[in-house]
C-alpha cells in the first residue's frame, strides 16, 4: 500500500477523526516524505512502529534513547502532539509521530503470518492498538542503504520511547517483533545490514518434502528479489542462505549475472538464473537453482 493511502487509512479509521493533532502528524509527515521525492524511488524512508496501548505513555526516555543509539550529538524534541523530533545540530534526522489508532484491516498480520522469526506474529501484531510512523527526513542525498539504516535506527528509539511491540516494514511487506528487532539492529552498519528486518523471507512447501523460499523488498535497493523453487536445506539453514546472499547483494549491488554462480567456499557452485517470479510470473528474479 502507497504511504499516503495508509496515512489517509489511518486517519479515516481514527476514533476522534482528524482533529488539530492529526492535522500536525499529517503536516509534517507528509513535508518529509515530499521533500525526499527526488530520491530513489523505492528507498524506505519510513516504517511503522507496533503498540500495545492507544496512549503514547511516558516519552521523557526518548533523549536517552536518541543518544544511545544515534550518539551524543543528537537530541530529541518531544512536542505537545505526541511527535518526537530528532535533530543533530540544526538538521532534523526524522520524526516519529504517534497515531492513537491501529493500522487498519488487516496488513500488519498478513505481514506477520509466515515469519519465521516471529512464529506467532500474526496473533501478537494484531493487539496492537496505536502506531508510531517513524519518518527519515533527511534522506537527501541518502543511498537507500543509508536511508534504511537512519529508518531502523529511528524505529529502535521508537520501540523504546514509546513501548512498541513490533515493527511493520511495509517496503519488505515483513513485520518482526521487538525482541528480534532489536537483535538483529544492534551493531547495524554498512557493513552489518539486518537485511531480514527488511525484506520478508518466506519458506514455501515443495514437493517431495523439499522447501523453497522467497522474497520480498529487493526492490528497495534497485533489485530484483531472491528465490528458491526447491532444496532439501532445513528451515533456518535456507532463511540463513537467502539473508546472506541478500546481504551481499544489497552491499555490491546487482552483480549477479544470469547464468553466475554462488557460494559459501570455492568449491561450492550454486547457479543462478534470471528466471520469473514463482508468484509473479511477469517479474524477473533471482532464481537460486540447486541441484537435485
Amino acid at each position: 500500500m502507497k504511504y499516503h493511502c495508509l496515512l489517509v487509512a489511518i486517519l479515516a479509521f481514527s476514533p476522534t477523526g482528524c482533529d488539530q493533532s492529526d492535522t500536525a502528524i499529517v503536516a509534517k509527515v507528509d513535508m518529509a516524505v515530499s521533500d525526499s521525492s527526488d530520491q530513489t524511488e523505492h528507498a524506505t524512508r519510513h516504517c511503522f512502529v507496533l503498540c500495545r496501548e492507544i496512549e503514547p505513555g511516558d516519552q521523557s526516555r526518548a533523549a536517552d534513547s536518541v543518544r544511545r543509539v544515534f550518539g551524543p550529538q543528537y537530541s530529541a524534541e518531544i512536542s505537545d502532539d505526541d511527535i518526537v523530533t530528532v535533530t543533530r545540530g540544526d538538521d532534523t534526522v526524522g520524526f516519529l509521530a504517534h497515531v492513537p489508532a491501529p493500522i487498519p484491516g488487516d496488513e500488519v498480520a498478513d505481514c506477520a503470518d509466515g515469519n519465521v522469526l516471529w512464529p506467532n506474529g500474526r496473533d501478537e501484531a494484531a493487539k496492537h492498538r496505536s502506531h508510531v510512523i517513524v519518518t527519515n527526513f533527511g534522506g537527501e542525498g541518502q543511498s537507500p542503504i543509508e536511508s534504511a539504516i537512519v529508518v531502523s535506527q529511528l524505529a529502535l528509539v521508537a520501540l523504546d520511547a514509546f513501548d512498541g511491540i513490533g515493527v511493520y516494514w511495509g517496503n519488505g511487506s515483513v513485520c518482526n517483533s521487538r525482541e528480534v528487532f532489536e537483535s538483529f539492529c544492534d551493531d547495524i552498519s554498512e557493513e552489518h545490514l539486518p537485511a531480514p528486518m527488511w525484506l520478508r523471507i518466506q519458506l514455501v512447501r515443495a514437493a517431495n518434502d523439499e522447501l523453497g523460499v522467497y522474497t520480498l523488498g529487493m526492490s528497495q535497493f534497485g533489485l530484483m528479489d531472491i528465490e528458491v523453487d526447491r532444496c532439501a536445506m532445513s528451515p533456518r539453514e535456507l532463511v540463513e542462505f537467502v539473508s546472506n546472499l541478500a546481504h551481499y547483494l544489497i552491499q555490491s549491488g546487482p552483480v549477479i549475472a544470469d547464468g553466475n554462480t554462488v557460494g559459501g567456499s570455492e568449491e561450492e557452485r550454486i547457479l543462478v538464473r534470471h528466471h520469473p517470479s514463482m508468484i509473479e510470473p511477469d517479474r524477473q528474479v533471482y532464481k537460486v537453482v540447486f541441484e537435485r
